[in-house]
């Protein structure tokens, strides 16, 4: 029996998460799937008998560092590497708009993703594996003036991001989300996702410049019908339930493309985790409509 891959999704309890991690275990080969969820709670998934498969539950909230390095040093003391990280964890309370949850907001989805990516880069190093950041349809760019709009495309390092992040949450306290070019009130989710495609270009290109091996990109899964999908109205896609495939350790993972499966916010993230995306690298992939069932490809954001 080959190798088991190591893969880690957050988010693991609802919605996509647990789409994506029903999915991996989908897969012809040998799975050890780290799925986390800040209950830390058995979410009885049922791995593949055939293959050896395992399922872990580790208790992980992407808020606090402690938490993330206690799961670091979890699977260091039992795996040898990462094959996959996926970031699918997020919160969207743009519904009760304030200061407070636009700092959760922020705090979860952007500083939470960068302190997953970071903590476990080691680990996925040691693999030449890939990380996948979950991102969204609401990180396009079009809503903010032409000056933030080149600013984020245009991020060299983790200090442009940064800066972005902090002049945000200053417009917010001063009320000034409209005219400092933010396109309005009630868009942190929004920010939160721009500024992951951002960590995700600059980590990839720190990554690709040190000849790592490891592939970083960023996805929008689609309108998925999902608790915080239903935020926006009546989500046309299902987060589905059983994928199949092969996962090779490296070069061509899962033909996803060629796999049938239903429809669902799970296709892409599989794909940039698993699938031969032929190197590519530091970018953001969707399909071109929110309610589109392909595999996803690079887009503009």
């Amino acid at each position: 029996m080959s190798k088991p891959i190591v893969v880690i999704v957050s988010g693991a309890n609802r919605g996509i998460g647990e789409a994506i991690c029903r999915g991996v275990l989908s897969l012809s080969q040998p799975v050890i799937l780290y799925a986390a969820s800040r209950a830390g709670k058995d979410l009885h998934f049922n791995p593949n008998a055939s293959t050896g498969s395992q399922v872990k539950y580790p208790k992980l909230d992407i808020t606090d560092k402690e938490s993330i390095q206690r799961l670091v040093a979890e699977i260091q003391s039992s795996e040898n590497g990462i094959d996959a990280l996926i970031n699918n964890a997020g919160v969207n309370v743009d519904q009760q708009y304030s200061l407070e949850n636009v700092n959760l907001t922020l705090a979860t989805n952007y500083d939470g993703t960068l302190s997953m990516n970071q903590a476990f880069l080691p680990l996925v190093r040691s693999r030449k594996g890939r990380i996948v950041n979950v991102s969204s349809v609401g990180s396009m760019l079009k809503p903010y003036s032409p000056e933030i709009q080149e600013r984020f495309r245009n991020v060299q390092s983790l200090a442009d991001v940064d800066k972005l992040r902090q002049e945000y949450v200053e417009n917010v306290k001063n009320r000034t989300e409209t005219e400092s070019g933010w396109g309005g009130q009630r868009r942190a989710y929004s920010v939160s996702k721009a500024l992951i495609n951002g960590l995700t270009r600059v980590l990839a290109a720190e990554e690709e410049k040190q000849g790592s091996g490891v592939l970083i990109n960023c996805c929008c899964p689609g309108w998925v019908s999902t608790e915080m999908g239903h935020l926006v109205g009546n989500a046309p896609k299902s987060p589905g339930k059983t994928l199949y495939g092969h996962a090779a350790r490296h070069g061509c993972c899962l033909t996803v493309s060629s796999v049938p499966f239903s429809d669902d916010g799970a296709k892409i993230p599989l794909r940039l985790a698993f699938d031969d995306i032929h190197g590519t690298t530091g970018k953001y992939w969707a399909n071109t409509s929110i309610s589109g069932t392909g595999y996803g490809d690079v887009q503009a954001w």
